[in-house]
């Protein structure tokens, strides 16, 4: 990521509820090359983050040693969990804002706040919102963010509605309502919240409505970007003929559904005419479900691999049937960026937003085969769809186009502070 140093550096805190390495799921993805961006601008940057589903190798936290002027790492034991799931219970909190409750972190954020160590206070997910002070921040005249993203509840109303067993149904279930509940009345306490598209900002706005609070009126768009030199444009002699490819973390429920809809519902179609394709799911811990399709029907499942992008180059098709999940996905852009022909659903494409003339879209099964089918047939269409998708990630999908739009709005929001201190004055 190449960028000039800013001519106004801040001082930024950056909160987060996961170690960001080792950079295999979206948002450590995402947070890793947000703290790269705001060192490389110059911005003073703290990172407070909970020691949870990652870890660091030497080299990983000597980056991070460079990258912040501190890192502050907080143990997250099963007793926090499980004390954080206990106070969530009374206070109607979503599991996944109980289970990352950590008083240790925000005692000490509350400190830096209130001496003035901060001009920016950014968290990253929800599941941090607990421990910004939000109302110390405004006395400090610390601007506060908080990235919600996605829409927490259209998410996990989507893999409530695809899940097949009926415990974690009821859990999703669960979490939607109180994830409701929250997203209602969380943006009231925030200066500006982040969030990826329309869909989102739509879903917030019905929760709003729902829970009689006011409609949310401060975000912001702020999507991810990719690495478009790690993510480069396949060679002709890449491609495997035939060769269709999922990537994403195979752990994730809305990607093991997306999978399992594709290997159920489109993929003996794709078989019955063009016998010799062959399907690769890609992702780290894939779950038993996904494991049991390697071997059959063409199909490949890869675990964990080194660079991910070496075998989307591969492919000659990309996919990506989420029925679930939605906001930004990752894996959309880092095919386009790879100029790959893709087939994607209407949800993975909620948050991009992408063109006709980039990719396809396609709902249902018999229409989602056909697309793929055409594309396999007619390497020169693949092609012209591969090459728009890389112009288009290239002009509006860098990570440093999208994390200067969010630094504009730091800037932005720091003089909107200012101004209100005058006035107070």
């Amino acid at each position: 990521m190449e960028c000039e140093t800013a001519q106004a550096p801040l001082r930024i805190a950056v909160l987060y509820s996961r170690f960001p390495f080792p950079m295999m799921r979206g948002d450590q993805v995402t947070v890793a090359h947000l703290i790269s961006f705001l060192a490389k601008r110059g911005h003073s940057v703290d990172l407070y983050t909970l020691a949870v589903d990652g870890r660091l190798d030497a080299e990983q936290r000597r980056w991070l040693e460079q990258a912040c002027r501190q890192a502050r790492i907080y143990a997250q034991p099963w007793y926090k969990k499980v004390g954080g799931l206990v106070v969530g219970a009374f206070s109607l909190l979503p599991l996944q804002v109980s289970i990352f409750r950590n008083t240790k972190m925000k005692r000490e954020l509350e400190r830096a706040v209130k001496s003035g160590q901060y001009d920016v206070v950014y968290c990253y997910y929800p599941r941090s919102s607990p421990a910004v002070p939000t109302d110390v921040c405004r006395d400090a005249n610390a601007s506060s963010f908080l990235a919600l993203q996605l829409s927490q509840t259209l998410n996990t109303k989507r893999i409530a509605d695809e899940e097949q067993s009926v415990l974690k149904r009821c859990v999703y279930r669960l979490e939607t309502r109180l994830m409701g509940r929250y997203e209602a009345r969380v943006w009231q306490d925030f200066d500006k919240v982040v969030l990826i598209g329309p869909a989102d900002v739509a879903a917030i706005k019905e929760q709003c409505r729902v829970h009689g609070q006011p409609e949310i009126n401060n975000w912001i768009y702020g999507a991810h970007g990719t690495d478009t030199d790690k993510f480069n444009a396949a060679k002709p002699e890449d491609v495997v003929p035939g060769r269709v490819i999922f990537s994403g973390g195979m752990q994730y429920a809305p990607n093991i559904q997306a999978v399992l809809w594709f290997v159920d519902k489109v993929w003996p179609k794709v078989k019955s005419t063009i016998p010799d394709a062959t399907f690769v799911i890609q992702g780290q811990n894939p779950a038993p479900a996904v494991l049991a399709l390697d071997g059959r029907d063409g199909i490949w499942v890869t675990g964990t691999v080194e660079d991910v992008g070496v075998l989307i180059r591969s492919a000659q098709v990309c996919v990506n049937p989420m029925r679930a999940a939605g906001g930004m996905q990752n894996k959309l852009i880092e095919y386009m960026a790879c100029n790959k022909a893709v087939v994607a659903s209407s949800v993975a494409n909620e948050g991009i937003c992408a063109p006709s003339d980039v990719l396809i879209i396609a709902d249902e099964a018999e229409e989602f085969a056909g697309a793929v089918v055409r594309l396999l047939r007619d390497p020169k269409l693949a092609d012209e769809f591969g090459n728009a998708a890389r112009s288009y990630v290239l002009a509006e999908w860098t990570w440093e186009k999208h994390f200067l739009d969010l630094e504009n709005a730091f800037y932005s929001e720091q003089v909107a502070s200012q101004t209100k201190l005058k006035h107070v004055k």
